[in-house]
């Protein structure tokens, strides 16, 4: 009897056991598949910032090429009309002579050959100003359109050099706002018209983990703060890694795993302001494959494990100075 209630109770513990195994298993299933839609969502919203990244390059490359063409029309229609203008002043000369012989000619086969050379010069004239005409029209359209694309590239000389003091004083706030931790394991530098502060693992992490330690969350807290002042100024997180494979547990699989969590990790921290808004920030884990030092020394893959925080201008005003 004892033994029948004995193993009773055995089988309800290992049944037990076994239900908060299976619950476990599905949350961490649960957990994972969270992560990866979300980090799908950041890979997207990385693209669509690149993607209008380029076509803010197209839309320049082609002012600059319509701005160009303009010019050379331009010069080519007023080297035409001047050639015309001389043919006409020819024609006008030559027929003018042809008169003066037609009134001296003494004979009527001279005075017939001299009215068919005149109607024929007269023919000529009338087209060469015709095509004068045409050119001096389309010559004020060229003009018209050179002005509107110097127009254009002036604004958008404007606003670019607007943008560029922009990022130069988005970087000195940056600059006055981790004043302490500069040097210390974070760097801060412009880089392509964009404002980069590159924070080493040490600052943030510790190995192998993606919770931002109490230095780091005082940075990020200080770094919010500029970024909730400045509304026009969108921010990318990326995450990097060294090329030691990875060998923690959960559900992080890989180093591209590690790296993407570490950025969302600190897109959460930042938007612990509530100043900031979400769709301002893109997150992307890029693991061990955009080294900034390509040894294998222990000096290089430190330097490669950073997260870097990209800040770059709201690019609407640019692509609007081409609408």
């Amino acid at each position: 009897m004892k033994r029948s209630i004995l193993f009773l109770l055995l089988a309800l513990v290992m049944g037990t056991t076994s239900c908060v195994t299976q619950q476990k298993y599905n949350e961490l299933k649960d957990s994972e598949e969270r992560y990866y839609d979300e980090a799908k969502r950041y890979e997207q919203d990385l693209f669509n910032a690149k993607t209008k990244n380029d076509e803010l390059t197209s839309e320049l490359a082609r002012a600059k090429s319509l701005k160009e063409k303009a010019e050379a029309d331009t010069a080519h229609l007023s080297r035409e009309l001047q050639r015309v203008q001389s043919e006409c002043i020819g024609l006008q000369e030559e027929s003018q002579k042809l008169i003066e012989k037609l009134q001296a000619s003494k004979s009527e086969e001279e005075y017939t050959k001299l009215m068919t050379e005149i109607n024929s010069l007269q023919d000529e004239l009338v087209r060469r100003e015709d095509a004068l005409f045409k050119a001096e029209r389309l010559l004020l359209d060229k003009q018209k359109e050179l002005e509107i694309q110097n127009a254009k590239m002036v604004e958008l000389t404007r606003t670019v050099e607007q943008q560029e003091q922009k990022m130069q004083e988005i970087k000195n706030l940056v600059k006055n706002a981790l004043v302490g931790f500069e040097g210390n394991g974070l760097e801060i530098y412009n880089k392509n018209g964009r404002v980069y502060v590159s924070l080493d693992e040490q600052l943030l992490f510790q190995s192998g983990k993606w919770d931002v330690d109490s230095r780091g969350v005082s940075a990020l807290n200080n770094l919010s703060n500029v970024l909730a002042q400045n509304k026009d100024i969108n921010i990318v997180v990326e995450g990097h890694t060294d090329d030691v494979p990875y060998k923690g547990t959960g559900n992080i699989q890989d180093n591209w795993d590690l790296s993407v969590k570490r950025a969302t990790s600190i897109v959460r921290i930042l938007l612990r302001n509530n100043e900031i808004n979400p769709t301002r920030i893109t997150a992307s884990g890029h693991g061990e494959f955009f080294p900034v030092e390509t040894g294998r020394t222990p000096e290089a893959r430190k330097k490669n494990r950073r997260t870097e925080i990209i800040l770059t201008p709201n690019l609407d005003s640019l692509i609007k100075a081409f609408e």
